[in-house]
């Protein structure tokens, strides 16, 4: 048995889904087919003696569907282009429409239009022709899906549309044919109204479907095109590609790490935020690793490659996100799940309908009339509206405080979460250390000078605090900076080194035993002796936000249950999650650490917002239900996420939740009145006046049910600008920008 995964293009629903496994899984020697709407694959176990990939990809193209490149990049560009045809086609649709209403509906309304009956029959078929061209894509998947028993909202459309056709092509005839007030009759307007009004949620849906290619190849670029090897004591300049495993490299300060190694010789400090989200670099020294893509501070390094290429963390990291890209819970396709069976039981009923008044003695003309009607009036532009206009107006909202939902359904996912979890450093965080104490603040301006030539983020954030508090930095001379230890200096002729406990032991000014601590309260404590005598200890830590607390608050109280993720030590995340109020931490954790806690959470049948800014964090935004990412964050961590604050406000986490489950009351109040129309109107386009005794209104049935259509969807948008004055309970009121 193989296994072979096939990049689909033009997957949109649930149904297609269903479709594409249908298609495959029917071939002879394919033993399991799973198709995911999210990665945009279908996943295929197959035997090669019974069949092969052509085969398959034969199936998948037979169903209407394409499979396109292996290639990432090729790939992106495929969807960019079929993105970029769909918006085509919009506004194609939207410009022949709004005329075409403009016509069909005047005389209605009081406008004169100065054509005969059939030149105006003549020219809403002309404008409804490119109408029907720009959403042909409607067809090509509504009708084949019905055929197959996978009845979709496009199979709705298509029905609609073209019977609105028919009926309009037959209203012409007779026209032509001499009977001028039939042109009454015309319903070319509704093929131009569904349409384009069913496009417009379409495209908005369509735009999210670039994400994951354009996320993965981001995260990829950032190993090194190249690296430096030593062969036969010589250094020379190679291509990634060229490393192979046992190669011995050499890391010059400042560069990235080429592949996955072992040191072998010399001692740095290596920026690892890209895997831990830790802004503290990790002493480095022979018998340490080393991986892919993260950045060597002030020390030479030399070390052996153990993994390339897609064997390295780096490329672990991008294959768990397209694989929970993948594996992720699509938000439920309510539309296209009513439309399953909605559209099998207005088929039913119009079929019906034309029976029965023929069976009444009723004419061709009249019978079918009555069905057109039915089928026009049961269009689903309320229900395609339904969800799109309350995310448009969401999105709007969560602009306005700089909240930023990148897809349709994150908004609508939003609203539904039980669970947040959180990140620390960078999130809960400022995301760099600062000085909090130090023992003896008149050895501040000593320790500052030592420290002003080095690059260590330690040694940044204490010259900081010294210039914050307005400390002088007195001269210095002779800086020597030791890898992995500290720095020694001259300072007014006075001898001073910097650095760990063990480093102030070689140079002979041992620690006392009560400052000889790795830590305190969540902090890192370094020391500094002056003429070889101990003089103070500083705590530096990553200090928290502060709307931190406020925002934690916010979200238990809206009832949901916060975790702590990071990849920080036991000691300073149990500190940070106590002073936040919350407690359940999970501390030392890898990227797919964070990424099983979030699948076990799912599991459990939690539904998870994950809120980071690191690229360690990137494989669990792209797994939970929803990834939020701090705007400050890496451009892996924005780019995997389904949300991202535009500003470094926690508030906005509960903020972006709350604005989620605003819109999505709205969305199923549109749903009730769209469903609550059919109901009402789809007895009445039946036939329901005729019983009655109002005979007079069945030739104007057609363009009534467009009317009611139109009403429909009116009361949908009216409905969804309501959620305009919807204020976050989370900002009190307050405009973030």
């Amino acid at each position: 048995m193989r296994t072979r995964t096939f990049r689909v293009g033009g997957m949109t629903c649930a149904a297609c889904v269903g479709r594409v496994e249908g298609a495959v899984g029917g071939l002879d020697g394919v033993e399991s087919v799973t198709a995911n709407i999210g990665s945009s694959t279908a996943t295929v176990v197959y035997d090669e003696d019974r069949t092969d990939e052509d085969i398959i990809a034969a199936a998948i193209t037979g169903a209407g569907y394409q499979v396109i490149s292996d290639d990432r990049g090729e790939a992106a560009e495929v969807q960019r282009r079929a993105l970029e045809l769909q918006r085509r086609d919009l506004w194609i649709s939207i410009a022949f429409a709004i005329p075409l209403g403009i016509i069909a509906m005047g005389p209605m309304f009081g406008l004169d239009i100065p054509l005969s009956p059939l030149d105006y029959c003549i020219v809403q078929l002309l404008l409804c022709i490119p109408i029907m061209y720009g959403g042909r894509r409607f067809y090509r998947k509504g009708l084949p899906a019905l055929l197959s028993k996978h009845p979709t909202m496009d199979s709705l459309v298509s029905l609609g549309t073209l019977a609105s056709l028919s009926m309009g092509l037959y209203v012409t005839y007779c026209v032509w044919a001499g009977d001028t007030s039939a042109s009454h009759s015309l319903s070319f307007d509704s093929v131009g109204m569904i349409i384009a009004l069913v496009s417009i949620g379409k495209y908005i849906e369509a735009r999210s479907r670039l994400r994951t290619n354009d996320s993965l190849m981001t995260l990829l670029s950032l190993a090194p095109d190249e690296a430096t090897v030593i062969r036969d004591g010589v250094e020379e300049t190679v291509t990634l590609s060229s490393l192979r495993v046992g190669d011995i490299i050499l890391v010059r300060p400042g560069e990235k790490v080429p592949a996955d190694s072992v040191v072998l010789e010399g001692r740095s400090a290596v920026d690892e935020s890209m895997l831990t989200g830790e802004s503290i670099p990790v002493d480095k020294s022979p018998g340490d690793v080393l991986y892919g893509a993260t950045v060597n501070g002030s020390g030479s390094l030399r070390a052996t490659v153990e993994k390339t290429g897609e064997d390295t963390v780096l490329f672990q990291i991008a294959r768990m996100m397209e694989m929970a890209q993948g594996t992720k819970a699509p938000v439920a396709g309510m539309a296209d799940r009513v439309a399953a069976v909605f559209v099998p039981v207005v088929i039913a009923i119009a079929l019906a309908v034309f029976v029965g008044w023929m069976a009444a003695g009723r004419d061709v003309q009249f019978s079918l009339t009555i069905a057109v009607s039915v089928l026009v009036i049961s269009c689903p532009c309320a229900l395609g509206l339904a969800t799109p206009l309350a995310i448009v107006v969401g999105t709007g909202k969560g602009s306005q405080h700089g909240i930023l939902y990148k897809t349709a359904s994150a908004l609508e996912a939003a609203g539904r979460v039980d669970t947040v979890i959180l990140d620390k450093t960078g999130t809960c965080t400022v995301g760099h250390p600062e000085v909090t104490s130090i023992s003896d603040p008149s050895a501040l301006g000593a320790v500052a000078a030592a420290e002003a030539d080095s690059e260590h983020p330690l040694a940044e954030a204490v010259v900081r605090y010294a210039k914050e508090q307005g400390v002088d930095i007195p001269p210095h001379s002779g800086f020597v900076s030791v890898a992995g230890g500290g720095v020694r200096c001259l300072v007014d002729g006075m001898s001073v080194s910097v650095g760990s406990t063990t480093f102030l032991a070689e140079e002979s000014a041992p620690v006392p035993a009560e400052a000889d601590m790795a830590s305190y309260n969540g902090a890192t404590c370094i020391h500094a002796a002056i003429n070889g005598e101990y003089a103070c200890t500083l705590q530096i830590s990553d200090p928290l936000r502060p709307e931190s607390p406020s925002a934690v608050e916010s979200l238990l109280g809206d009832g949901m249950r916060v975790l702590m993720v990071t990849g920080d030590r036991a000691s300073t995340a149990g500190s940070v999650a106590s002073r936040l109020g919350m407690s359940e931490v999970h501390s030392e954790t890898r990227p797919g650490d964070k990424l099983e806690i979030v699948r076990d959470l799912q599991v459990a049948q939690a539904r998870v917002a994950m809120t980071g800014d690191g690229i360690n964090d990137a494989p669990a935004l792209t797994q939970a239900d929803v990834g939020i990412a701090v705007g400050s964050g890496t451009d892996i961590a924005i780019e995997s996420a389904d949300i991202v604050l535009m500003n470094d406000d926690l508030r906005s986490v509960p903020a972006a939740l709350e604005i989620g489950r605003a819109t999505l009351k709205n969305i199923k109040q549109n749903l009730f009145f769209a469903f609550c129309y059919n109901a009402i109107c789809i007895p009445i386009a039946a036939g329901l006046p005729v019983i009655l005794g109002y005979d007079g209104l069945v030739g104007q049935m057609p363009m009534v049910s467009a009317l009611a259509m139109s009403i429909s969807s009116v009361s949908v948008v009216t409905n969804a600008m309501r959620l305009r004055r919807f204020e976050p309970p989370a900002l009190g009121g307050e405009r973030l920008p």
